[in-house]
């Protein structure tokens, strides 16, 4: 995120809308860096156009979803018509499902901003490395971090150059099967602030 923001300053200085970078901690917490990000700052949260999320650590990504945003595939898909035809080709799936947790995009999510998780291609990866002492830079794949860090800026570019502002319009969840009742949208989460789980 730190080299889109690089290259976005250096190309694109004056961009439309305000672009933000946000390295949120406690993730695994119960992601407590970013609920507290929603939690402060209800101002940006409501003007949000979309927040396009990394969790990966290496990997190239391969897919994005509308996160049950209904016309999702609306703006997602012009603003990825201007991805390089060289950036490895994205999967969408249209409108998707809300996240209720997982990784710091669900924080927004739930307070009802467009946010979209950037899903990474599964390899070794995750069953050897991640969340490890082996988890070191010699493990990334230059060529897939590049990949990404394009389709990123690409992105961001998109969303804030768009004379649209985007529908926050949610689809309707399905019935649960157990309570026989309409799934309701998740709920924001309330930040744990004083470390630990409790």
């Amino acid at each position: 995120m730190m080299e889109v923001m690089r290259i976005l300053k250096k190309v694109y200085p004056n961009p439309k809308r305000t672009i933000i970078v946000g390295h949120w901690g406690s993730e695994e917490q119960g992601l407590n860096g970013s609920a507290s990000f929603v939690e402060d700052h209800p101002e940006i949260v409501k003007n949000i156009q979309a927040v396009f999320n990394q969790d990966n650590g290496t990997g190239r990504v391969k897919s994005i979803n509308g996160s049950g945003f209904l016309h999702s595939y609306n703006y997602i898909s012009r603003w990825l018509s201007a991805v390089p035809d060289t950036v490895f080709s994205i999967e969408t799936q249209f409108p998707g499902n809300p996240a209720s947790g997982g990784t710091d995009h669900a924080s927004f999510v739930r307070a009802g901003a467009p946010a979209f998780n950037l899903n990474a291609t599964s390899w070794s990866y995750w069953n050897y490395t991640w969340h490890t002492n082996r988890d070191t830079y010699d493990k990334i794949v230059w060529e897939d971090i590049q990949n990404n860090v394009i389709l990123t800026a690409v992105l961001a570019y998109m969303a804030s150059e768009d004379e649209e502002t985007v529908s926050r319009e949610q689809i309707i969840l399905p019935v649960d099967k157990k309570t026989g009742n309409t799934k309701g949208w998740p709920n924001p989460i309330k930040p744990t602030r004083k470390g630990g789980l409790d």
